[in-house]
């Protein structure tokens, strides 16, 4: 099922605190992104690929959370640093990187910050990502500044990958925050 444009809720995205896209329909996704961030709304997205209309999403999302190989896509530069750098020229949000297992970069203003994956008995990887998503979104609602951010988003995407499936293995918040540590500002 294809979401079209004009299917939106425009009156929900122009009242969301956050509004996440993705990939999958990309018009309706770029319809989505351009009204929330109209409206001041948090925009964060899921790429997993790169597509002539990649560049027109990443401008409207104001903190995209990329998959490790979209950002080398987007600029030739292989280090997810530098790659992350070269899209600042572009992107003036904060930008984040997924890396596996071995965790995540977030790119805020000119400092970067890097969260090491949480060594975990790993069962099923799927899902994953999108437990990362989630938990990013949730430690941006709450104001995490962007260590515990990624740490937050770790700890739920490393619990993930101890359980088999997507939906049976999202964990609770408590768990989450359990295995994250402490979150308050370093």
């Amino acid at each position: 099922l294809a979401l079209r444009p004009e299917e939106l809720p425009i009156d929900v995205l122009a009242q969301a605190r956050v509004v996440h896209v993705d990939d999958a329909d990309e018009e309706a996704a770029l319809a989505a992104a351009g009204s929330a961030s109209r409206a001041g709304a948090v925009v964060t997205c899921d790429i997993e690929r790169v597509t002539p209309r990649t560049p027109a999403l990443l401008a409207l999302v104001t903190s995209p959370v990329l998959a490790e190989h979209v950002p080398a896509v987007l600029t030739g530069e292989a280090d997810p640093e530098r790659a992350l750098r070269a899209l600042r020229t572009r992107h003036p949000g904060r930008l984040c990187v997924t890396l596996g297992a071995r965790g995540a970069l977030l790119l805020d203003g000119n400092t970067l910050y890097r969260e090491a994956g949480l060594p975990v008995q790993t069962v099923d990887t799927t899902g994953a990502g999108d437990v990362f998503r989630g938990a990013f979104i949730h430690g941006l609602l709450e104001g995490l500044p962007p260590q515990a951010l990624l740490r937050l988003a770790n700890a739920a995407a490393a619990l993930a990958c101890t359980r088999v499936g997507a939906m049976d293995a999202v964990p609770a918040l408590a768990e989450v925050r359990a295995l994250a540590g402490d979150l308050s500002p370093s």
